[in-house]
């Protein structure tokens, strides 16, 4: 993501400096022509295309006469197949400028995930890091004990979001620590305490093509890359990602103390690769631990990519941080009451997932837009980076390669959804007036998801 992130920082450049010198020459101009006429006032330049808006939303007015946009996606949905339910919401004065059924709750795949990602910055401090802990028990046994971070790497990576914190990073600083341990054992045995999230590690109500396809896997709260077989972006997901990080942090701990005369026994037997599972001993001092991106940086992950895992394990931590089990139903109860918080009613709302990939879920456009309106006016900073966790129109994510017509691409920031017969797009833009809308649009019994995104991404290029 870093060389579209530079992108976007040469295109934004360019036009601050193009602004400038724009200005400067108006200026001069003006004042040469009649130095007694008074100034034309200046206008507000148009949105670039591909770039953020050098604008902010205009404050303290009424929405803009809505009808011939509304008239434009009513007739795009009429004249479709399949069932579409809308809300449009102006930020700066909070109406409602647009709405098909949008009090109606439907399935919103992964357009969900909007509330997940508001429900983790208002819950934890921006800036805050999951931890994954190496332990010394008084037997020897060394505890590697997972604290959330499900995008560990093999090795660290300071520039990477997934795999910021590296296994046999942490096994390098377990091994220096148990070589400056002059009462360290002769033998260490490794034990995986992957105890922090408890409950069923897979949702009952997932289709079981769901775990074949590689949306998801077990639910654990230590996991390279986000239970992936590797840093690869489409790599397939593991079985069981605790035990496969385990079988990495052994493999590397070995390398590391080759030669110091501490060997590694093994604690298990069978398919564990000699490593057993348990809870870390009370007595157990800690040897090492490493630190994974921040959680800003993990939510826009997670956005961009889509990454179901990764908001599971969000919906667990944010559980767990709210005083709830780290479970399924810990995380839904602990993200709608954050939802709350924010201000956005949750009646109606079904919340079975943190990442939407069950058809159980239920939650209406406008409880949608209502949390990005209310997210984007927030006296709370962290709480304002809400859409900037959703991909770039024709840029980024999932969006890489939709929305790229010359109007919208780099304008929209957007979430997209797709389960069978569903597809979902809810995110923000700013118009060619320069205030910012935001939206959410869902289309349900479609027969072709092609045809319906393309309706949904014609919508929001109205709104522009």
């Amino acid at each position: 993501m870093n060389w579209k992130r530079g992108r976007l920082t040469l295109v934004a450049v360019f036009l601050v400096v193009a602004l400038v010198v724009g200005l400067i020459t108006w200026l001069v101009i003006a004042l040469g022509s009649s130095r007694t006429e008074a100034l034309a006032p200046l206008n507000r330049p148009t949105q670039a295309a591909s770039s953020y808006s050098l604008f902010p939303p205009a404050s303290g007015t009424q929405a803009e006469d809505f009808s011939q946009k509304s008239q434009a996606i009513t007739q795009l949905f009429d004249d479709a197949q399949g069932e579409f339910t809308a809300s449009v919401v102006d930020v700066p004065s909070g109406e409602t400028v647009f709405s098909r059924n949008g009090e109606t709750a439907g399935v919103p795949a992964s357009s969900l995930k909007t509330l997940t990602v508001a429900a983790a910055l208002q819950t934890f401090d921006s800036t805050h890091r999951f931890a994954t802990t190496t332990l010394l028990g008084a037997d020897g046994t060394v505890y590697l004990r997972g604290g959330g971070d499900v995008l560990l790497g093999s090795g660290e990576n300071s520039t990477a979001v997934s795999g910021r914190a590296g296994l046999a990073s942490l096994a390098k600083l377990t091994a220096t620590a148990l070589k400056n341990d002059d009462a360290a054992p002769a033998s260490v045995k490794i034990v995986l305490d992957d105890s922090l999230f408890t409950g069923d590690a897979l949702l009952p109500a997932w289709d079981s093509s769901l775990m074949t396809s590689g949306n998801i896997s077990a639910v654990q709260p230590i996991a390279m890359w986000g239970a992936r077989s590797s840093s690869a972006e489409k790599a397939g997901r593991v079985s069981d990602p605790a035990l496969t990080a385990a079988q990495a942090f052994e493999k590397a701990l070995v390398a590391a103390l080759d030669g110091s005369g501490i060997s590694v026994t093994a604690s298990g037997s069978g398919d564990s690769g000699g490593i057993s599972r348990g809870t870390t001993a009370a007595e157990a001092k800690e040897l090492a631990k490493v630190e994974g991106a921040t959680v800003a940086e993990v939510v826009e992950f997670m956005g961009e990519e889509s990454d179901n895992y990764v908001a599971e394990a969000l919906g667990r931590l944010v559980a767990l941080q709210s005083g709830k089990p780290g479970t399924f139903e810990g995380g839904t109860a602990a993200i709608l009451e954050k939802i709350g918080e924010i201000g956005v009613s949750t009646e109606g709302v079904t919340m079975v997932d943190a990442s939407g990939l069950s058809a159980e879920n239920r939650v209406s456009p406008a409880q949608l837009t209502g949390v990005l309106s209310a997210a984007s006016r927030s006296s709370k900073a962290v709480l304002r980076d809400v859409p900037y966790a959703f991909p770039i129109a024709g840029l980024s994510g999932t969006l890489d390669a939709r929305l790229t017509d010359s109007s919208v691409a780099g304008v929209v920031r957007a979430k997209t959804g797709t389960l069978t017969g569903v597809t979902t797009l809810t995110g923000t833009l700013v118009d060619e007036s320069g205030r910012q809308l935001v939206f959410s649009f869902f289309a349900s019994d479609v027969d072709s998801l092609t045809d319906a995104r393309a309706v949904l991404d014609a919508a929001v290029a109205e709104l522009i």
